[in-house]
């Protein structure tokens, strides 16, 4: 039997998950006391993938107690701004966090592409780069490492400008980014745009407030019919959830005629929609995310909605954020729920190579403890006690390019746990 070893496109990256760092106005004993819980709760929230701890009772507790899990700590001055920096001991809380079997994230996390398309007050749509320091690249870079997630912006050189433009990220298109995305060796693809909700008033043609059975008054309506002056298009955009956001998605100066007796460029549902949009915050932000060469039906998509567009930015790192806590960390079950599986790992040709196998293994967060059971050649076979499920298991492997599973001539990975150390 053919059996080939195929390296995946994807890498990810280790992150720290030992400590971090709180915004300080002074260095008194007081105030150290209460950024050390606040950069342990910090901490915490990166180290189980939850955005929200509050519900978690033993969280609490751990946090108020939190100079018992501190090693050393550090202040440090940013831009005229002085942090408290906190280093704790993970190993130690590891242990908590497993007898209480709270969730467990490693310190081994995606990589994530973030294509921004923003749009100032005259219209014109700019794609956010690696090398812009704007407040939303630089709110989205603090928010990603405070959650713990890696996160970068298209270099938006030469190599990016011959294969998308704005239009592309302006429609949200999964399709283009994601291969817009292959030069960056991700494993996630977000694009989101960001847009000042219209406020002035629209009217249909052919009617007039008298008619209007929406029950906004004419000053709340969303938009007057002047701000879309671009047409409905050819063919319906597929990503587009309505005739609006087809519309937004026009490239500038795009024209397709369309006659006046055609009806009106919005129906009343989605002039509503509009209005709606308008009266719960003045700026929008639709977004997705999606696994590199990930099937349409795992594309998470949505609109936010509020008054600063930086929170929004927040607001949609911390839902990537908590998206992947909750595909990646580990659930400790109870002992009856625990398992123990087997995995054989090919291309050991010494004890160095073992040894550093079963390091790799028992620092997973999914694994309680690893043995070795068998040695025929330059496979090894180990035994694992494992926290979570084989899935988990699965799961956690995947984010690493030193354990490569084996396949068959068509590509699919052998039946049970087979793997190649590449390193």
């Amino acid at each position: 039997m053919l059996i080939q070893i195929l390296l995946p496109v994807q890498a990810s990256s280790t992150i720290n998950i030992q400590s971090a760092k709180v915004a300080v106005d002074d260095r008194n004993s007081r105030t150290q006391r209460a950024a050390t819980r606040q950069a342990l709760t910090q901490l915490l929230i990166k180290f189980t993938g939850q955005g929200d701890i509050s519900s978690y009772q033993a969280l609490k507790t751990i946090s108020e107690d939190a100079n018992r899990y501190l090693r050393a700590y550090r202040y440090t001055e940013e831009n005229g701004q002085l942090y408290f920096v906190a280093e704790f001991d993970r190993q130690q809380l590891e242990t908590v966090l497993k007898r209480e079997r709270l969730p467990i994230w490693g310190d081994r996390r995606p990589d994530a592409l973030l294509w921004l398309a923003t749009e100032n007050d005259k219209g014109e749509r700019r794609i956010t780069g690696d090398g812009q320091v704007n407040e939303f690249a630089i709110t989205a870079r603090r928010e990603a490492e405070v959650r713990g997630v890696p996160l970068t912006f298209p270099l938006m050189d030469l190599d990016d400008a011959a294969r998308i433009n704005a239009f592309d990220v302006w429609g949200l298109f999964p399709r283009q980014l994601n291969l817009a995305s292959a030069r960056y060796n991700v494993d996630f693809v977000l694009g989101a745009r960001i847009y000042r909700n219209r406020t002035r008033d629209f009217v249909l043609p052919g009617t007039d407030y008298a008619t209007n059975t929406s029950g906004l008054e004419p000053e709340t309506s969303a938009v007057t019919q002047s701000d879309f002056i671009e047409p409905r298009l050819e063919q319906p955009l597929q990503q587009a959830e309505s005739v609006q956001e087809a519309l937004l998605a026009l490239p500038e100066g795009h024209i397709t005629p369309v006659a006046l007796d055609d009806g009106p460029l919005f129906t009343q549902e989605e002039f509503s929609t509009l209005a709606a949009r308008a009266k719960k915050g003045r700026y929008s932000l639709d977004f997705f995310y999606v696994p590199f060469n990930g099937a349409s039906s795992e594309v998470v998509h949505g609109t936010l909605i509020g008054d600063e567009p930086n929170e929004l930015i927040t607001q949609l790192i911390n839902r990537y954020a908590d998206h992947l806590g909750q595909t990646y960390a580990i659930l400790p079950g109870d002992a009856n729920s625990e398992q123990r599986i087997e995995l054989s790992v090919g291309n050991l040709h010494d004890l160095r190579g073992y040894v550093a196998v079963q390091q790799y293994l028992e620092a997973l967060s999914v694994t309680e403890s690893v043995t070795l059971v068998r040695q025929q050649g330059t496979v090894s076979t180990f035994s694992l006690h494992l926290l979570g499920s084989e899935k988990d298991l699965r799961a956690v492997l995947s984010l690493d390019n030193r354990l490569q599973p084996l396949r068959d001539a068509f590509g699919q990975p052998l039946e049970g746990m087979h793997y190649f150390w590449s390193q």
